[in-house]
């Protein structure tokens, strides 16, 4: 135990030393968002200073754009479920490498709901009142003590899977199912539970008709299933973007003639010193598999395969490290990085298909190189083959068809909320009854007060047009992939915030009609949590990318490059 502290401690210190290491677009962007943050803590600072008196909010109108931000990010960290589910119930590998990354934002953004929340208290100091066994904690009666166990409880499974995942990619090791997996299928109820519980808040108030809808929960759940995965999807198509070099002609060379010999005994018991599981199969079952193996060695740079390549050998790495680019659109994407005891090229061997990437040597590397008969034979052996397995899926491959699937998911989810935000429509305005006076506010206007029409009908443009972009199969197309998921992250945010938490309070129940705009500083507030949270995010990723690559790892004590 006491190892395994030390173990993970180093870890989080590499971890936080690599997270400060960077180009300087790396820290320019750092920057850029820690001014933005310090902007929305001077705007707090007056706002704590003089209280809510200095936000717009009121007697009538007590929820504000804080709120607002924090039912929309509640549904964010939905988005965490939404790979999990196809990944892990469903099998779709193409998924695997996104987990983590929509783990990561979920993570980010109860952080910023946790924000959020903290800046809507008129009395921040007095927060303790919150906590289990110190405050008062009226559980099970006060929704809002559902609401705190729900939030912190997703947030604490999704910080221990997310670490333990790294971790054991960063030692190299397969992750223990049972160390992980029930808190991964429990996260998924979890999710549910902090949107339901978030909505049951709204639903509750009985003298707020507007909210006092049962559809309020499932409309909540069907556009956190929309901005979820369409923030995942904006937000790798950047990764893709920051990871990838453009192809350069001096990338477009063919393969030279590497040093080439016979492999021996010797040189499997090398392999063996970093693939214990090789120690399985007897030295008479390996001469049968020296024929169709041999040795190569290479300097830095040189190729081993190269992408489109026809050739069906697989390789295992002696010494040194080799780097695997896939190429797509002109530039050249960080597969992975492996090391001593390590495979690639092993798919097309086993599949006879083209090759998908290409690997170069990381500096000076010697390498097995077996033919597809050979690699069969190693696999023979049940711990070879199951850890040639485990390891065809350690790679960062953001593919065009994981973010093809996340269209999916996109697509149907805001056809369910197109569909539900029509039967609200329906239920508000066929009766025409006295409840329907914020509805008519909303969407009209009532009595000269017309403040949230903007907002609603821009909300609901943009939802339509995501829609018909997101059904068409124009949006195969990245960018309009990516304008459609821009288009629906904006017209959810209005939708669960401008046009749900200020409507349900106008007018009040004495029918007083007191509008609502956010102050300068409410803005800047949200502004600067917006850009703290980006900034963590930004972080995160700053350490999770190189560990999936394989460039941050434990064996290897040189930073990863920026």
């Amino acid at each position: 135990m006491i190892r395994l502290l030390k173990d993970y401690s180093g870890f989080l210190w590499r971890s936080a030393k690599l997270a400060t290491d960077g180009d300087w677009r790396y820290y320019a962007w750092l920057g850029l968002l820690f001014v933005i943050s310090l902007f929305g803590l001077n705007a707090y600072s007056r706002q704590l200073a003089a209280g809510l008196a200095a936000t717009d909010m009121s007697d009538q109108v007590c929820w504000g754009v804080y709120i607002a931000n924090f039912t929309f990010l509640v549904g964010v960290a939905d988005a965490a479920v939404m790979l999990v589910i196809p990944v892990f119930i469903y099998k779709r590998r193409e998924l695997a490498d996104l987990v983590i990354f929509g783990i990561l934002l979920a993570i980010v953004a109860i952080v910023m709901c946790l924000c959020f929340v903290m800046v809507d208290l008129g009395r921040p100091d007095r927060f303790w009142h919150l906590l289990p066994g110190i405050g008062k904690f009226n559980f099970p009666a006060s929704l809002l003590s559902w609401d705190v166990i729900v939030l912190n409880g997703y947030l604490a499974l999704n910080v221990y899977i997310c670490g333990y995942l790294l971790y054991m990619r960063y030692r190299h090791r397969e992750p223990v199912g049972w160390h992980y997996l029930p808190w991964l299928f429990l996260s998924i109820f979890w999710a549910i539970a902090i949107h339901s519980v978030t909505a049951f808040l709204y639903v509750g108030l009985g003298g707020r008709p507007f909210w006092n809808n049962s559809i309020v929960g499932p409309r909540f759940i069907a556009s956190a299933f929309v901005s979820g995965p369409a923030l995942v999807i904006i937000a790798m198509q950047m990764v893709r973007r920051v990871t990838a070099r453009r192809t350069k002609r001096e990338d477009q060379h063919g393969l030279k003639d590497l040093p080439i010999r016979r492999a021996t005994l010797e040189d499997f018991h090398n392999l063996a010193r970093h693939l214990p599981e090789l120690a399985s199969l007897s030295d008479s079952q390996l001469e049968q598999c020296l024929e169709g193996s041999k040795i190569q060695e290479a300097d830095a740079d040189d190729v081993f395969l190269l992408q489109g390549g026809a050739d069906n050998d697989a390789f295992f790495v002696i010494d040194g490290f080799v780097v695997v680019r896939r190429e797509e659109h002109g530039r050249q994407r960080l597969i992975r990085r492996v090391g001593p005891g390590e495979q690639f090229g092993e798919i097309s061997a086993l599949t006879g298909s083209t090759r998908t990437a290409t690997a170069t040597a990381d500096g000076p590397a010697r390498v097995l190189r077996v033919d597809a008969k050979t690699l069969k034979r190693l696999m023979a052996s049940p711990a070879v083959n199951s850890l040639v397995n485990a390891r065809m899926t350690e790679r960062l491959a953001i593919t065009d068809r994981a973010l093809m699937t996340l269209r999916a998911i996109v697509q149907v989810a805001m056809l369910v909320n197109v569909f539900l935000l029509l039967n609200e429509l329906f239920k508000e305005f066929y009766t025409d009854n006295l409840h329907a006076s914020s509805a008519r506010y909303l969407y009209f206007g009532l009595h000269g007060h017309n403040g949230l029409v903007p907002w609603i009908w821009t909300a609901i443009f943009c939802n339509l047009v995501a829609l018909i972009l997101l059904v068409l199969p124009i949006s195969r197309s990245l960018k309009w992939l990516d304008l459609a998921c821009v288009l629906a992250i904006f017209g959810v945010w209005i939708e669960k915030g401008m046009g749900l938490v200020v409507p349900g309070q106008i007018p009040s129940p004495l029918g007083e009609i007191i509008e609502y705009s956010p102050t300068l500083d409410e803005s800047l507030v949200c502004f600067g949590i917006w850009a703290f949270g980006i900034l963590c995010y930004s972080v995160l990723l700053r350490v999770a990318i190189p560990i999936m690559q394989g460039k941050f790892r434990a064996d290897d004590k040189q930073p990863a490059a920026a």
